[in-house]
């Protein structure tokens, strides 16, 4: 039905097409991490101003950070485990934004210009968690009796 010319040309054309495809993933790749390097910068960025307005007094609204619902620091990091523990379990691997979203769908709010970048620092501070893989974005649960 087809001539082996065809057929050496659309074979080309796929390896041409694979190795395309290939490429694009490595670019995704290389550019997520940019982005989650970017966000854990810019929640230590954010913590840092938030640490030097207190400091010189210049946040008005210190008190009413208080009452403040939204999730952030120790808190956000213990709701955090809380919901990945009984979501998914111990031993299952998520995706950082996967992980933020259990947390919404709970109801729950992280405080910060960009929550998911407050997010990010948090557990990427945490002794209960571990990355999996170099700039996956993916995250487990530390076992128990497994060091940090």
């Amino acid at each position: 039905m087809s001539s082996p010319g065809l057929s050496e040309r659309l074979l080309t054309e796929r390896h041409t097409l694979a190795a395309q495809v290939e490429s694009q993933r490595a670019q995704v790749d290389r550019l997520q991490g940019i982005i989650d390097a970017l966000q854990e910068r810019l929640a230590h960025d954010e913590h840092l101003l938030d640490e030097l307005d207190g400091v010189l007094g210049t946040a008005a609204q210190l008190q009413i950070d208080s009452l403040d619902a939204r999730l952030h620091g120790r808190r956000l990091e213990e709701v955090a485990i809380q919901v990945l523990r009984e979501d998914l379990g111990d031993h299952v691997e998520v995706h950082y934004r996967d992980w933020f979203e259990l947390i919404r769908a709970r109801g729950h709010r992280v405080r910060g210009k960009e929550p998911l970048g407050t997010f990010l620092a948090q557990i990427n501070r945490s002794s209960a968690v571990e990355r999996v893989g170099r700039r996956s974005g993916r995250y487990r649960l530390v076992s128990v009796g497994t060091p940090a």
